[in-house]
């Protein structure tokens, strides 16, 4: 919910429970997460890339539930098509 806020002063906020979340037990919790990556690569590319990020999303690609390697393809596709817009 809160990669909803389109704020640059709460992305920084975000970021260490999103990295959380994404380890999370709960396959719901990670698909989510997964896709608030995406909404953050769109607000700060950067800190997407330092922090880590793409490399979480590539892990997960072999993620046990379906529903987050889902989640986690089109979380990439979506992040590959911003990064190649001029």
């Amino acid at each position: 919910t809160m990669g909803c806020i389109r704020v640059d002063k709460i992305t920084e906020y975000l970021c260490d429970p999103l990295q959380k979340c994404l380890k999370d037990d709960d396959p719901y919790v990670r698909k989510t997460a997964v896709v608030c990556v995406a909404k953050l690569y769109d607000i700060s590319p950067e800190i997407v890339e330092e922090r880590g990020f793409l490399d979480s999303l590539q892990a997960l690609i072999s993620d046990p539930n379906p529903m987050v390697v889902a989640n986690c393809v089109a979380a990439l596709s979506e992040i590959q098509s911003v990064s190649a817009k001029p």
